[in-house]
């Protein structure tokens, strides 16, 4: 046992490891800036992470792959009991509630819906059986529609990331581009008629169609299968913006195409924005310095220390503080892809890019958020935001690839 224990410690990748540690305790620094209380409270978070990290490490890959399953329908359990027993906050039911102790299962449902699409995809090559990317498609839809629904819009679209994944396994790149396309006649729908959106639609794949120098009627099936999903997305986009999402998800979005320095959305929907941007700018190119940060003092930015505690590195530690972060967020996501690759069973390897492609997705939102680029959603900065439930999911998710990684070295069931 101790010789075992022994060869696990020897082959854990401590180069991950160690950016870990720095991204979660640089983190916990900047929650200090913003609040002493959540940055206490945090640091305990931290700590019993280590006590998940030592659960993780108590099973080996064999039992990840048997229960993956199970624990894929715990969590969609889990989803739907929230609805009725869920404590509503800021407006979405998305929440468990036991006294002091609460956390979301959403942030569960991407451990076990990564578990699941590796234990499925690693079964059989999906690229030779169509009927397993059906069900890799249905799994992929039935946590993000229960999300969705709670509504949890910026959780839901974490699920996207999953295309990633099936992308690195054969997918063609024509279902990214499809998702994409999609995202794009969404953000059009709500500024532009959809009569107007779906004419320009037609005359683009007709011109497509027309160019074409071989053409068949398999073709033009092709064609009018597009045109009749693109615009009945574009129809149902206004309706589902309107009657479904929230008021405070609209004016997220609604100020994405408006001015937040105006006057009428600087004092309301253009708030968080206006000064995430201020204090971002504000730290120039080398920064105010550590907890010299006087936006983040005078607590302007509502949400600093989840959504938003990128713009408090941006102020204390200025530009270069701020290239920096995200450069030791590339090297830890590049390292995950590079571990995935080496893993001898497609299991680890799958698995592996469904983590770094979730940690990609969460940190290009988060970061497009505070600059604007992107509505606020409600997506957490990886091992930085403030939150137990969040620093414990990622954390559980890095460390089960990091014991596959182990077995992958050292052979061991």
């Amino acid at each position: 046992m101790i010789k075992r224990n022994k060869t696990l410690l020897r082959n854990i990748d401590w180069y991950i490891v160690l950016l870990y540690v720095f991204m979660t305790f640089f983190g916990c620094m900047n929650l200090y800036s913003v609040s002493s209380e959540k940055a206490e409270k945090q640091l305990i978070w931290i700590i019993l992470s280590f006590i998940c990290i030592f659960i993780v490490f108590l099973f080996k890959p064999i039992h990840y792959k048997y229960f993956s399953p199970y624990f894929f329908l715990f969590t969609l359990i889990l989803l739907i009991g929230v609805f009725f027993f869920g404590k509503n906050v800021n407006g979405s039911k998305s929440w468990y509630v036991f006294g002091p102790i609460s956390f979301q299962p959403s942030e569960l449902s991407k451990i076990s819906t990564s578990l699941m699409i590796a234990h499925i995809m690693s079964q059989e090559d999906f690229q030779k059986n169509k009927k397993i990317l059906l069900y890799i498609f249905i799994i992929l839809i039935l946590p993000a529609v229960l999300i969705l629904i709670q509504p949890d819009p910026g959780s839901s679209i974490v699920f996207s990331s999953f295309i990633l994944t099936l992308y690195r396994e054969g997918l063609s790149i024509f279902f990214i581009l499809y998702v994409f396309i999609l995202i794009f006649l969404f953000i059009l729908s709500l500024n532009i008629s959809p009569w107007i959106l779906t004419s320009f639609l037609f005359l683009i794949l007709l011109s497509i169609f027309i160019i074409k120098k071989k053409r068949s009627i398999n073709d033009l099936f092709f064609y009018l299968l597009f045109f009749i999903s693109f615009s009945t997305f574009v129809f149902i986009s206004p309706l589902f913006y309107q009657k479904f999402l929230k008021k405070h998800h609209k004016d997220r979005i609604n100020i994405l195409f408006q001015n937040e320095f105006d006057r009428k959305y600087r004092e309301n929907v253009g708030y968080n924005l206006l000064y995430s941007k201020t204090a971002i700018g504000s730290g120039k190119l080398f920064g105010k310095g550590y907890q010299k940060g006087t936006i983040t003092k005078g607590k302007f930015v509502p949400e600093q220390h989840t959504d938003y505690i990128f713009c408090t590195v941006g102020e204390e530690w200025g530009f270069i503080g701020s290239v920096i972060l995200i450069i030791i967020y590339l090297l830890f996501i590049s390292r995950i892809y590079f571990l995935s690759e080496r893993q001898k069973d497609p299991f680890g390897r799958i698995f592996g890019y469904s983590v770094g492609n979730i940690l990609f997705i969460h940190i290009l939102i988060n970061l497009g958020m505070v600059m604007g680029l992107f509505p606020t959603i409600g997506i957490v900065l990886p091992f930085f935001s403030y939150g137990g439930s969040s620093l414990w999911s990622f954390t559980v998710l890095l460390f089960i690839f990091i014991r596959l990684d182990v077995s992958n070295q050292t052979s061991l069931l």
